[in-house]
């Protein structure tokens, strides 16, 4: 699907290149990096104090006699807590500082199209052994560099890392110990380009990267009339339902109501988790070009409960059910039941949907990480190559 937001980026080169040019310098033997902030900050009275995670990353820095970062061979400033949506492509025409994600919208080289997938959002970096810095920062919009060394705060994350060439990495940093509340570098070695996915099925797999204690020991919460619980247990049985809306109502397509799936289990070793898969143009009423607006709905169960037997009844123990969609499930009001919703696509969720060729909208497969850290749930859609749109 890239070739479209090629295009896109090279209109967008051209109207600002009068005051902006980029040099991209040449990686030889890239590794693809992607790296994400998923660390929190709620203030209480014994953490005021603490700093805020609003980070830098360095690799390969170069410290002073102190231990303060002087310069680094790779940057990704400003980085913030990641978006619920990590989008299949760049915002190549946006002049944003803050980061939601590395490489976000910095002018860097970006991973090509690796068999078949847009990997745009992926920065190249050196393959080999690294050392990685995560150090925190001020709330501003000053570099990292020109702050002064007062201000270029204090390492959360001191690690190293080896990178295999053409090898395909996501980064996060997350909290190991709900207690301790102690960050780590958290790294997967991704194997979606290697696998035999056919461009007919939409594939999603499964992480719990919650902080260890987090289930037993923080809060319980519910969030709607149903009680529907913020909190996943370590193991939980995942079931699907693909969904259209009908004005004010949502109906499963037929034999795609509570579908078993496999299972998420909480682990932060960082092995990838199994894919499974539904078919992209599961609603048979399509014209197999645009399967119409629809939702994905993912539901998670706690041991001994499954669709049959959870009802609505008064009241629910946190870890018992949880749920996750995505999609077009209409107006806010419509919703809550949902209270876990990520937008994706506007209309059909995990599915791509954008004019390609002369149809306009054509719908694309995607592969999907579904994460959930600490009483939230993130997406990251990877979108396949397509052929740009033709205008008649």
């Amino acid at each position: 699907m890239r070739n479209c937001f090629i295009y896109f980026g090279l209109l967008t080169v051209l109207l600002v290149s009068s005051c902006r040019k980029t040099e991209y310098a040449s990686v030889t033997s890239p590794a693809y990096l992607r790296v994400f902030n998923c660390l929190e900050y709620s203030p209480t009275l014994d953490n005021k104090d603490r700093p805020q995670p609003f980070l830098t990353m360095l690799i390969d820095p170069v410290l002073d006699a102190d231990g303060v970062p002087e310069s680094a061979a790779i940057i990704g400033d400003f980085l913030e807590q990641r978006s619920t949506w990590a989008r299949p492509y760049p915002d190549a025409g946006s002049n944003e500082v803050w980061q939601k994600e590395y490489p976000g919208t910095n002018r860097v080289l970006a991973a090509p199209i690796l068999n078949g997938y847009d990997l745009s959002s992926w920065a190249q970096v050196p393959s080999g052994p690294h050392r990685v810095i995560f150090r925190t920062r001020p709330l501003n919009n000053t570099p990292f560099f020109e702050l002064s060394k007062l201000e270029r705060g204090v390492s959360l994350v001191d690690t190293t890392i080896d990178l295999s060439p053409t090898e395909v990495y996501t980064m996060q940093i997350l909290i190991k110990d709900y207690v301790k509340n102690d960050p780590i570098m958290y790294l997967r070695h991704e194997t979606f380009p290697k696998q035999p996915f056919v461009d007919s099925m939409v594939y999603v797999n499964f992480y719990n990267l919650s902080a260890d204690g987090f289930f037993e020991l923080a809060p319980n919460e519910q969030l709607n009339t149903n009680l529907t619980s913020t909190k996943l247990r370590d193991t939980m049985a995942i079931y699907y339902s693909l969904k259209k809306r009908n004005n004010s109502t949502f109906t499963a397509l037929p034999g795609y109501g509570d579908v078993p799936m496999g299972r998420i289990i909480r682990s932060l070793n960082g092995t990838v988790t199994p894919y499974y898969s539904f078919p992209l143009f599961a609603d048979t009423s399509s014209n197999k070009v645009f399967t119409g607006n629809l939702c994905q709905q993912f539901s998670f169960f706690g041991p001994g409960m499954n669709p049959q037997n959870i009802g609505y009844s008064g009241y629910l123990p946190a870890g018992a059910y949880s749920t996750l969609i995505l999609g077009d499930y209409g107006e806010e009001h419509m919703a809550g039941n949902f209270p876990f919703r990520v937008r994706g696509d506007l209309r059909t969720g995990m599915i791509i949907s954008i004019h390609s060729g002369t149809q306009n909208p054509r719908s694309f497969s995607t592969v999907n990480t579904v994460e959930y850290i600490n009483r939230k749930f993130y997406v990251t859609t990877i979108q396949r190559s397509y052929a740009p749109p033709v205008y008649q």
